[in-house]
């Protein structure tokens, strides 16, 4: 079966073909006043146009005009005014491709421009593996790879031969992550992380998925379900100090790539991928495990702290209310005597 490409010409087209853009094209296409001496040594509008087209775009875009391709219509007439020479010039210069082939290697040899070798490709991959491991979309690091070449001074290749270097380094930093995490683990560890793929004895669920789907709502027998998978993956032995080897962004892909894989498609992974991934996963799930004891005894105590609130707010209310009551009966009472005082004055002035 066919690989599926990472990189297509016209994912690149932004770094192999020059941007129309007004100050772009002045920018990369204006001419220096050695180089319009330079061609000032060319004899002939076509040849002068035409030298002056693969110098230029030698420096930018850092390719090699090929034979038969026309440069577009708006840079072919900046160049020619600048030279005073007619854009239609340049019909009669691309009908000669020998003379081309020359003027290429006469320019590459005065600006020490270099076509790209075996060496450079594995020079390159060196180079783009440490940061293959931090840069996930193939074109962005294509883009670092195309301006490194540019800085080299290197011509630029074939988008297949970029592609084959993006592929190559983000496969050697793959390889060095998973050595990274479960490189140097024993036997009785890789087969402890295999076990995670297998089932719960008569259960269908596997240990993996059990680790993976732990009871979150607030509630004492769960916190001791939580406490239950915590045991289990600090029993595996996977430190947490293989993750702090590698960069933060390499692990997060891998250790979301173990939360995604299904335990099926896991086992039929090769060992060393698969112990990486279920090494990050136990890395991870840790860490989620202990955040989630945390979290769920901080809602536990926080329901306790309200429930004794509230009884201490209903037992003052209830206080308050009795000493209410009483205070009601003693007014009553009060007012009872204030009354018979009165009465009995009454009485005495009559008589």
């Amino acid at each position: 079966m066919a690989r599926r490409h990472l990189l297509t010409r016209e994912m690149l087209a932004g770094h192999y073909d020059p941007s129309l853009d007004e100050r772009e094209i002045a920018r990369h296409f204006t001419l220096t006043r050695d180089g319009l001496e330079l061609i000032a040594s060319r004899r002939g509008d076509a040849t002068s146009l035409g030298y002056a087209m693969l110098m230029l775009y030698l420096r930018w875009p850092g390719r090699v005009l090929e034979a038969g391709e026309a440069p577009p219509m708006p840079i072919l007439a900046f160049v020619a005014r600048q030279l005073d020479v007619l854009p239609a010039s340049w019909r009669d210069y691309a009908r000669r491709d020998e003379t081309r082939r020359t003027h290429l290697a006469d320019l590459s040899r005065r600006f020490g421009h270099l076509v790209f070798s075996r060496a450079d490709f594995h020079a390159l991959v060196a180079f783009a593996m440490p940061i293959a491991q931090t840069v996930i979309q193939p074109s962005r690091l294509a883009g670092i790879v195309i301006d490194e070449m540019r800085r080299r001074r290197l011509l630029l290749p074939p988008v297949t031969v970029i592609e084959a270097i993006v592929r190559r380094a983000r496969q050697q930093a793959g390889n060095l992550v998973h050595d990274v995490l479960a490189g140097d683990l024993g036997q009785s560890e890789r087969a402890q992380l295999d076990a995670l793929l297998s089932r719960r004895d008569d259960k269908s669920a596997t240990w993996l998925s059990w680790l993976r789907n732990p009871p979150l709502s607030p509630a004492p027998r769960n916190i001791l379900r939580l406490i239950e998978r915590l045991d289990h993956v600090r029993a595996l032995g996977i430190g947490a100090s293989r993750a702090a080897t590698i960069p933060q962004a390499a692990f997060n892909r891998i250790a979301d790539e173990a939360a995604r894989i299904t335990p099926q498609h896991l086992a039929e992974l090769p060992d060393r991928r698969r112990h990486a991934i279920l090494a990050a996963a136990g890395i991870r799930l840790e860490e989620s495990l202990t955040d989630a004891v945390l979290t769920m005894m901080d809602k536990l105590l926080g329901s306790m702290m309200r429930r004794a609130e509230n009884r201490t707010k209903d037992k003052a209310i209830g206080t308050i209310r009795s000493l209410q009551a009483q205070l009601r009966l003693s007014a009553r009472h009060r007012d009872g005597q204030a009354v018979g005082c009165r009465a009995g004055v009454e009485h005495r002035d009559q008589a």
